[in-house]
């Protein structure tokens, strides 16, 4: 399938009531995750480490990149403004870089099998495209540190974190595997 075939075919999922359902469900769960399930490490305080990739990833294989970067950009801006309504504090850059993360996301594992070599590549593109690259930018800019420091702090923690996702991508597969079909 063509690249773009696949934004055109994303954008038509958002037409189904069984889609808008689970996409709400993931939104719920990507905020919730966004919430409790990051945390920072304490001798490098500028990489926070969670799993609000996952329902990234599951609404990419399932719904593709349009409705994988609804859910991770209004996940980012909902999970701010619920964990700190008095100070509304979104950082547009990397609610942007969430958004690109769905969409990288959604343009490799949609209407894809879900192997391996699929998910790992998915990933390594989040990485060196988004996550490394722009993240740190926005916190160079945000914490006043040396861009390259920033850079290679989160590469040492988020490289082999990135091995992490990976294989709880891999663990997901039978379930989403049988979610796709029971929706299809």
């Amino acid at each position: 399938m063509s690249f773009f075939r696949k934004f055109v075919d994303s954008s038509k999922e958002l037409g189904s009531v069984k889609t808008l359902a689970v996409c709400a469900m993931m939104l719920a769960l990507r905020v919730v995750l966004g919430l409790f399930s990051n945390f920072t490490l304490a001798l490098v305080p500028f990489v926070k480490i969670g799993f609000t990739f996952i329902p990234i990833v599951i609404t990419a294989y399932l719904f593709g990149p349009v409705c994988a970067a609804i859910i991770a950009g209004a996940g980012d801006i909902l999970a701010i403004i619920l964990a700190n309504p008095t100070a509304f504090s979104i950082t547009p850059g990397i609610t942007i870089c969430c958004i690109i993360e769905g969409i990288i996301c959604g343009a490799v594992l949609y209407k894809t099998e879900l192997k391996l070599k699929t998910v790992i590549i998915a990933k390594v593109l989040v990485l060196v495209l988004c996550t490394l690259p722009l993240n740190s930018l926005v916190l160079c800019f945000l914490m006043h540190m040396p861009y390259w420091e920033l850079f290679l702090y989160r590469t040492a923690v988020l490289v082999p974190f990135g091995a992490v996702e990976v294989a709880i991508t891999m663990l997901m597969k039978k379930p989403l595997l049988k979610i796709h079909k029971s929706i299809a």
